[in-house]
C-alpha cells in the first residue's frame, strides 16, 4: 500500500472510531432512571431524522440528477427513484426489527424481561442502522484526505464531532439493557467500523474503478429509509413509554441541535 492510502485510511478510522468517545456517557451516568433512557431514545431519533432529512435525502437526490437517466433502469424519474429505494430501506428495516434475535439479558433494571429485551433490539437497531449511515462518510473522508490532507483533516475532525453524538445514541439503550458498559461500548464500537470500510471500497471501487452515480443514491435513500422508520415507530415510542416528564421533548430537540451543528461546521469546511 502507499503512503497516501494509509495516511488516508488512518485518519478515517480515528474518525470511525470517534463514536467510542460518545459510548463512554455510560462510564458517568450512574442512575438507572428510565428518563434518561426516554432522553436517549429521543436523542438517537433526533440525530437519525435530521441526518437523513438534512443530509442524505437531499445528497441521494442530487446524485441521481448527476446520473440523469444514464442508467437502464425501469423507472427514469429521479424523484420516483428516491421514493422506491427510501421505502424499500423501510421494509428492510421492519425485517431487520423482525428478524434480531433474542437475547438473554441481566436482570439489571427493575423491568421485565420483555421491557429489556425491547430496550436490547432498539439498541442494535440504531447500532446497524448508523452503521450503514458510516459506511459513506468513510467513503467522503478517505476520499477527501486522499486528494487533499488539509481539507481531508477538516473534515474529519468535523465527522468525527459528530459521530460522538451518534455514540450516546447507541451505548445508553445497550446498558440500560444489559447492565454491561463494555457491550455498550463494543456495540459502539462496530458501528463505527464501517467508516473504514467505506474507505477501503472507495479506494478499489471509487477511485480505481468508479461507482456508478445510481447505485450511489440508491444506497443512500436506501439508507435514509431504514434510519427513518426506526426513528418513528421504534425510537420515539419507546421514548414515550419511559417519559416521566418532558425527557421525550429534551431529547428530540438535542439530537437534532447538536447533530445539526455538527453537519453545519462540517458544511463549512
Amino acid at each position: 500500500m502507499d503512503k497516501q492510502f494509509l495516511i488516508a485510511f488512518s485518519i478515517t478510522l480515528l474518525a470511525g472510531l470517534s463514536t467510542v468517545l460518545g459510548s463512554l456517557v455510560v462510564f458517568f451516568n450512574r442512575s438507572k432512571k428510565l428518563g434518561w433512557l426516554s432522553f436517549s431514545m429521543a436523542f438517537a431519533s433526533g440525530v437519525m431524522l435530521y441526518v437523513t432529512f438534512v443530509e442524505i435525502i437531499p445528497s441521494s437526490l442530487e446524485t441521481f440528477l448527476k446520473d440523469n437517466g444514464k442508467t437502464n433502469f425501469f423507472i427514469t424519474n429521479h424523484y420516483l427513484n428516491l421514493i422506491l429505494f427510501f421505502l424499500l430501506g423501510c421494509g428492510v428495516a421492519v425485517l431487520i426489527e423482525k428478524l434480531l434475535p433474542d437475547q438473554k439479558i441481566n436482570n439489571q433494571i427493575g423491568k421485565s424481561f420483555s421491557t429489556k429485551k425491547k430496550i436490547y433490539r432498539s439498541g442494535l437497531l440504531i447500532a446497524i442502522s448508523l452503521a450503514l449511515h458510516n459506511f459513506p462518510e468513510g467513503v467522503i473522508t478517505f476520499m477527501e484526505c486522499y486528494n487533499n490532507l488539509i481539507s481531508g483533516l477538516a473534515i474529519a475532525l468535523a465527522i468525527a464531532l459528530h459521530n460522538i453524538p451518534e455514540g450516546m445514541s447507541i451505548s445508553v439503550p445497550i446498558y440500560h439493557a444489559t447492565g454491561s458498559k463494555k457491550k455498550a461500548v463494543w456495540y459502539t464500537a462496530l458501528s463505527g467500523v464501517t467508516e473504514p470500510i467505506g474507505a477501503l471500497f472507495c479506494f478499489y471501487f471509487i477511485i480505481k474503478v468508479g461507482l456508478n452515480p445510481f447505485i450511489e443514491a440508491a444506497i443512500m435513500s436506501f439508507v435514509g429509509g431504514i434510519m427513518v422508520f426506526i426513528a418513528i415507530f421504534v425510537l420515539i415510542p419507546m421514548s414515550l413509554e419511559y417519559k416521566s416528564k418532558f425527557q421525550h421533548v429534551f431529547g428530540l430537540i438535542s439530537g437534532i441541535v447538536i447533530i445539526g451543528l455538527s453537519i453545519l461546521m462540517m458544511d463549512s469546511i
